[in-house]
């Protein structure tokens, strides 16, 4: 076995935040389509599968460095936001705690001198600073916006789309 019990458990907790932000973004999605703005609910739907890629990494790595992968419990997120900023403000905090908790599983993998774990953490952390950017961005243009929706919708319309690296 190349992974210690105790790494194959925590990168197993860590699926919650992976499996919730995927629901979550689902939900923001789904709102942001109610809200007629087909723009964000696109972000928000490739978000989701970015997620879900993410997730599937994790059980790929853990299964094939012989642990075993047990999924807990998956939080409820939420279904209703009164703003837009509101929605988006939500995502970029989940995506800071997902970046807290790999910083979490880094620190373990080299309290444990698993060089194989931190080398495929690795691609997580540098992949937070993307995830986080880009929601941090997506917020600051939301509030400069204002009322003013459309120039979000315009804005995530002409921004570079996101390159989804597939599972290694």
């Amino acid at each position: 076995m190349l992974i210690s019990e105790r790494m194959a458990k925590a990168l197993s907790d860590h699926l919650t935040n992976e499996y919730w932000a995927a629901i979550q973004y689902t939900m923001i999605s789904s709102y942001f389509s109610r809200e007629a703005l087909p723009q964000l609910a696109g972000l928000f739907r490739t978000q989701v599968t970015e997620e879900l890629m993410h997730a599937q990494k994790i059980v790929d790595y853990v299964t094939e460095a012989g642990g075993t992968v047990e999924v807990p419990a998956i939080p409820q997120g939420d279904a209703d936001f009164d703003s837009v900023e509101e929605a988006v403000q939500l995502a970029l905090d989940a995506e800071l705690r997902v970046a807290k908790a790999f910083d979490v599983l880094m620190d373990l993998a080299i309290e444990e001198r698993d060089h194989l774990a931190r080398g495929f953490l690795q691609w997580f952390v540098d992949e937070q600073l993307e995830e986080v950017s880009t929601m941090d961005d997506l917020l600051k243009v939301v509030r400069r916006a204002g009322d003013n929706l459309l120039y979000v919708e315009d804005y995530v319309a002409t921004r570079p789309p996101p390159v989804v690296a597939p599972p290694a």
